[in-house]
């Protein structure tokens, strides 16, 4: 089957969404189907066209950047190009560009909804909003992480007879860093990038009532967050050296990433974070997480018990579970193989083969 994903962002950009596109891409083509990504040329220094790992990717020239999306008329053409060879096409949301590929496309469309977007520019969320749900509408199927996020999030609501839950496809992280840790220092991990959604301020608001250090693995120059980036920073000069960002971390060494750390904290503080892939990596290597108490995000810990949930905005109650979950997470640890067989990815690999084939 010939698939076309359409995504804004792709490899070598990382967030979760891309991460997730990429990895199901690449299952995809294991499983024998001609797999193409259409996306963004966001940085001119990439190609136009490459084939990493199989799987044939081509990037649009836009126009001009409007907040975190683009405007294209070459998107336009190589949508209705790639769209007239495809079987299928996975239209990745949010992506204001999205409905074009979807309307375009002759044969079947998938539309899967990752996560809400909170845009400070209210007009600007509203628009990428409509243009999501013309994608919904012209979509036969959707699919979201989570029952929870689904039914929780309000574009998703008129869709329930058409929409399915597949988790995310997360591998087991392997690979090792060459980061020298202090015996018996305790490492509070945060795996993400400096983006508003991710809260971090909160954690960092906590840490004067929590031991060790916080450790955070992700890029340093999200798009669109350079004032929420100075905003952290202000409060890392008052943590006094308690702060370590080890940048963009290749995601086949992730591994080496969690095996340092004692927790992973997800301080998401709303809907733009749907699950947080990186709390099921940490669980796969026996690190215990904890996480806001947000539709799709609480479902690992609820799912395995490898952790705590937390409500969100609340450093003080943040402070006082992480201090928890530290005490008990050589028992916590115990639960990796409920972890490993719920989130196996091939499990989600085999309920895309199904889906593929139902359409």
């Amino acid at each position: 089957m010939r698939v076309l994903f359409s995504t804004t962002y792709y490899s070598p950009y990382v967030s979760g969404l891309t991460l997730y596109v990429k990895r199901l891409a690449e299952e995809l083509v294991q499983l024998g189907h001609d797999v193409t990504v259409l996306c963004m040329r966001h940085d001119k220094s990439l190609p136009e066209e490459e084939v990493i790992n199989s799987v044939k990717i081509i990037r649009a020239d836009p126009l001009f950047k409007i907040s975190k999306g683009f405007v294209s008329a070459d998107w336009v053409v190589k949508s209705w190009q790639e769209g007239g060879r495809a079987d299928v096409i996975i239209v990745n949301l949010p992506q204001v560009e999205g409905w074009i590929p979807a309307i375009m496309a002759r044969k079947k469309v998938v539309a899967v909804y990752h996560c809400e977007v909170d845009l400070p520019n209210k007009l600007v969320q509203k628009t990428l909003e409509f243009f999501n749900w013309i994608s919904l509408v012209v979509a036969d199927t959707v699919v979201t992480y989570t029952e929870d996020y689904g039914k929780n999030n309000r574009l998703l609501k008129g869709f329930e007879n058409k929409t399915k839950y597949i988790y995310p496809p997360i591998p087991q992280p392997g690979g090792d860093l060459k980061i020298k840790k202090t015996k018996g220092e305790i490492w509070i991990g945060v795996a993400a990038r400096l983006a508003e959604e991710k809260g971090i301020e909160y954690l960092l608001e906590a840490l004067p009532d929590i031991p060790g250090k916080v450790v955070i693995a992700g890029p340093m120059e999200p798009v669109g967050e350079e004032e929420y980036k100075n905003k952290i920073m202000k409060l890392v000069e008052k943590c006094k050296n308690r702060v370590m960002f080890l940048g963009t971390i290749d995601p086949e060494k992730m591994g080496g990433f969690y095996k340092l750390i004692d927790v992973l904290v997800l301080p998401s503080v709303n809907s733009t974070e749907a699950f947080g892939m990186v709390q099921v990596e940490a669980m796969m290597c026996g690190v215990p997480v904890v996480a806001s108490d947000l539709p799709g995000v609480r479902v690992p810990i609820q799912r395995t018990g490898m952790g705590a949930i937390v409500r969100s905005r609340d450093p003080k109650a943040l402070a006082d579970v992480v201090i928890k979950v530290l005490k008990t997470k050589s028992h916590l640890a115990k639960y990796k193989d409920v972890v490993l067989a719920e989130f196996n990815i091939n499990k989600t690999t085999a309920s895309w083969e199904n889906l593929l084939n139902e359409i």
